[in-house]
């Protein structure tokens, strides 16, 4: 029994130890709109309710539809840890009860950033997040405040 205890607390030592070295790399992760939209900046809270189904409408009556990316990516990740405090699994059970008790729906999620760009770019009122590399003159970013 203790030979097994220490080949575990070996064997987790050493995965500890690889995962310092190990470092994702991360996009910066840029909220956007088409360049045609009324929307030039937002309140990190307007964000958070937009993206967690709260709201659909902000300042000024506005309406915006948010884009997501499909779970796994990083851009999606960075976004939601970033701007909502909150880890991929904890989006996914918050969306999980929404469905469940009838409260609402995730956003469509899109496969990667060019298919957000375009879709940015046909519809003004929608909103979305891209890796900062997909940014071109269709676009605005928008100020978080």
């Amino acid at each position: 029994m203790f030979k097994r205890f220490i080949a575990f607390a070996t064997s987790l030592l050493l995965a500890s130890g690889l995962s310092l070295f190990y470092h994702p790399a991360s996009a910066e992760v840029l909220v956007v709109v088409s360049a045609e939209a009324p929307v030039t900046r937002l309140t990190l809270s307007d964000l958070r309710d937009v993206y967690l189904g709260r709201r659909t409408l902000i300042v000024n009556g506005v309406e915006v539809v948010p884009l997501d990316l499909t779970e796994g990516t990083a851009a999606r990740s960075e976004f939601y840890t970033h701007y909502t405090g909150q880890t991929p699994a904890q989006i996914k059970a918050h969306w999980a009860r929404q469905i469940f008790t009838g409260r609402g729906q995730p956003p469509q999620a899109l496969t990667n950033s060019l298919a957000v760009v375009e879709r940015l770019v046909s519809d003004a009122k929608s909103l979305g997040y891209i890796d900062s590399s997909f940014l071109d003159e269709r676009l605005r970013v928008v100020t978080i405040e």
